[in-house]
């Protein structure tokens, strides 16, 4: 017999309640280790917290199956980013037949929800070490199997869940990533009202409601329940994409993106723009973490939150990097006549199009050291009229000079300009000046003993200096 394959009929037509049933099963093992094991409050929460820890990364796995596209505003949110180019990104990516297609447009609210997750695992389980010790809870084997069912039951739902046809195709990313976010929010507000009356009752009642939620998570997560279902899942996306005017036939002109340079391009922009903030971000998890289990940290438990935090720093600097080029290393411009296609190859849909007429504005983007290094080129135009007008960006492209004669675009030279070796001066010097002056706060005794924790959350206003300067040497 054949294995099922995704949007079986057998499949889709199973009850939905049956699919909670690995997370109801899962939940009840708790309320056995408070029953019968005597769990104080603080084992009961540490299971809890871990449980949650691991049901982030599983959300964002689900994220990169929703089917509607976001809307361009969230009001009443916990994540969002909308702000990402690769949001607008049309089209889905089919890695297998017994699952539902990917998109590519998802993955910001996936590496989202993942990050958001260490955040909670540090302000979660930091308080939560002061009452007791996560070492301590995974030494025994009922609370061990606990965690283990309910990330099973979670993993189970969700299997059975790809496994229910269209069950996602309906659905928003940001409906799939408020629910973890939410129940973090629901697990902090118990959590000193279960540690100050950690009654047997009390804990019984705590497991209780949180299956309440787990009930409502399961509703939320396919578009029913009422209005804590409502919440918990938060405002849903309605948004629509309109099909675009794609000509038929054979294109005059096709002219790919050069793929290395938007890689190299991708990874600029990680490091020199995001890359400084998400430093900042890193190290307030690490000293933060630390400073949370204990006044006078052993060597162990330092090293233990730096690896963390550079985990979680390459982690977000890979996530940009993937998103960048997702967003626009696989495309095609295409002319059909008098009409410009943009065409993404990797998921086979038009990304947007316009009437060659309409392009205006064009110039040679100057900014971008990878064009300098790579000798590729990249061409910013406007296009649109009104409330639909816009900028596009043609490139990186390797025969920029093709581009411009093969689309009519007003632009005299594609040669850039020389940098004004000033400036360039001046930001190499700032950066070395930074780097000395950072160096120096922490490894000598100079100033107060704080100087060195003011000098890192000043990175990322340090490291626009040298941006600044470079803007300039192309003035």
């Amino acid at each position: 017999m054949a294995p099922p394959r995704y949007g079986d009929a057998s499949l889709s037509s199973l009850p939905a309640g049956i699919g909670f049933l690995p997370v109801l099963s899962a939940n009840l093992l708790p309320l056995v280790g408070v029953l019968w094991f005597g769990w104080d409050p603080e084992t009961l929460l540490a299971v809890y917290a871990l449980e949650l820890l691991l049901l982030f990364p599983l959300s964002g796995v689900k994220a990169l199956f929703a089917g509607r596209p976001p809307s361009s505003s969230r009001e009443g949110g916990v994540l969002s980013r909308s702000e990402s180019d690769l949001v607008d990104k049309r089209g889905s990516v089919t890695i297998h037949d017994r699952l539902p297609p990917v998109y590519p447009r998802n993955v910001p609210f996936a590496t989202a929800v993942v990050g958001g997750g260490a955040w909670v695992g540090v302000f979660l389980l930091a308080p939560l070490s002061e009452v007791i010790s996560v070492f301590d809870v995974l030494a025994r084997p009922e609370a061990v199997v606990s965690v283990a069912a309910l990330v099973v039951g979670q993993v189970g739902e969700t299997a059975a869940a790809f496994l229910r046809g269209d069950r996602y195709a309906g659905r928003s990313p940001y409906a799939l990533v408020e629910i973890p976010a939410r129940q973090a929010m629901f697990l902090a507000c118990f959590l000193f009202v279960v540690v100050l009356g950690g009654a047997t009752v009390a804990l019984a009642a705590f497991v209780l409601v949180k299956l309440l939620f787990e009930w409502s998570g399961f509703r939320a997560d396919r578009g029913g329940g009422g209005r804590l279902t409502g919440w918990l899942a938060g405002p849903d996306s309605e948004a629509t994409r309109d099909s675009l005017d794609v000509p038929d036939g054979r294109p005059a002109v096709e002219i790919n993106v050069d793929r290395r340079a938007v890689v190299t391009a991708a990874v600029w922009r990680a490091v020199t723009t995001t890359g400084p903030f998400y430093v900042t971000m890193a190290a307030m998890v690490w000293i933060g973490g630390t400073a949370f289990v204990a006044e006078e940290a052993s060597l162990a438990v330092w090293v233990g939150f730096g690896l963390f935090g550079l985990a979680l720093l390459a982690f977000m600097l890979a996530g940009d990097v993937v998103e960048d080029t997702l967003a626009s290393g696989w495309l095609t411009y295409r002319r059909f006549g008098g009409r410009l296609v943009a065409h993404d190859r990797l998921t086979g849909e038009p990304q947007w199009a316009t009437a060659v007429g309409d392009l205006r504005d064009a110039e040679v983007v100057a900014t971008r050291p990878t064009d300098r290094y790579l000798g590729t080129r990249t061409i910013a135009a406007t296009v649109g009229w009104g409330d639909d007008e816009t900028e596009r960006a043609f490139g990186p492209v390797a025969d920029a000079e093709r581009v411009v004669e093969a689309f009519d675009l007003p632009v005299e030279s594609v040669a850039l300009a020389p940098l004004d070796r000033r400036f360039v001066g001046a930001a190499v010097a700032s950066v070395v000046l930074t780097a000395v002056g950072v160096v120096t706060v922490v490894t000598t005794p100079l100033g107060p003993s704080t100087s060195w924790l003011l000098a890192l959350f000043l990175f990322p206003v340090f490291a626009a200096v040298p941006k600044g300067f470079w803007t300039l040497a192309h003035s």
